[in-house]
């Protein structure tokens, strides 16, 4: 794979949003959606160009997982389809070796939730995301890529604390997160991105939900320059308490963590088009659901 090629994919597949509100279980969900970062995390378009990407997602979870990893929800289900369109573009203006991108991410949700309370179906705006700076660097080999971005998630999503299901949850969110990608070898690619998810606290339940740090990851190897073989995944371990009108949720603080692995497949159309088709099964969750999740992933140059 040539640094050209690369460089011209754009932000590979990058950071999409989808929230899915639970109420009474709001520390069970976050604005980030971890694992979608697995595709050439640390590049982004060059200066003056502008890329499409869009996310669709299904994911389907049986079980809610309590502190010790068994169900604690009878009867629970949630499904969700989101579909996630994102514009990025990067600026003619350099700041010293740094490129500078903008991006706006605008996700449409379909969920559904069977809880012992009641069940709840809703297709609506979810929270959007902003990221109005996001700098961007290359070495002079181009086989390191990386950039920064300060996000942040808005309460734009249709959110009622009398809703069995929501898909806002009424929150605003700092979102910051580092996206690296490495090319050890042209065929082999090694790509994270870092992220911690801060939240403010949900005034019409007096909910405020921990904060969490989350670790996406993909090793791929590039048979040819139109088709990458991956094993990628993510994990989420939440660090900070979840409180209710200033007093800690359960003996635990109610903090959340997941693991989930699977393989992916990418496939190049054009130098800057491609698709991903990627499966992450969920594992050692607590204080969440813990389901199985398909993504769609594809990108082109406006």
């Amino acid at each position: 794979m040539t640094s050209t090629f690369t460089r011209l994919f754009g932000a590979g597949l990058i950071a999409s949003a989808i929230a899915a509100s639970v109420h009474a279980t709001e520390s069970g969900q976050i604005s980030y959606p971890f694992g979608v970062n697995t595709v050439l995390n640390g590049l982004l378009p060059p200066p003056g160009a502008t890329q499409y990407f869009n996310y669709s997602l299904y994911y389907s979870a049986n079980k809610f997982a309590g502190a010790n990893g068994n169900n604690a929800v009878p009867g629970f289900h949630l499904s969700v389809v989101a579909e996630t369109p994102r514009v990025v573009h990067t600026w003619g203006a350099t700041l010293g070796p740094f490129t500078v991108s903008s991006s706006a991410i605008v996700p449409i949700l379909d969920l559904h939730l069977s809880t012992p309370g009641g069940t709840g179906n809703r297709a609506a705006l979810g929270d959007v995301i902003l990221e109005p700076l996001m700098l961007g660097y290359t070495n002079s080999s181009n086989t390191l890529f990386a950039f920064f971005s300060p996000s942040f998630a808005v309460p734009s999503g249709a959110y009622s604390a009398n809703r069995i299901a929501n898909t806002g949850t009424n929150t605003y969110a700092f979102l910051p997160y580092l996206s690296v990608t490495w090319f050890p070898r042209p065929a082999w690619e090694i790509s994270t991105t870092t992220l911690v998810e801060t939240n403010s606290p949900d005034h019409a339940t007096h909910y405020h939900s921990g904060a969490v740090a989350v670790l996406d990851y993909l090793v791929g190897y590039s048979v040819n320059q139109r088709l990458q073989l991956g094993v990628q995944g993510t994990f989420l371990k939440q660090f900070t308490d979840d409180t209710q009108d200033g007093v800690k949720v359960g003996s635990d603080g109610f903090r959340g963590q997941a693991v989930a692995i699977g393989p992916q497949l990418r496939y190049m159309w054009g130098p800057a088009s491609g698709i991903v088709v990627k499966y992450q099964r969920e594992f050692a969750v607590r204080n969440r659901s813990q389901g199985n999740k398909l993504w769609v992933q594809f990108s082109f140059p406006l």
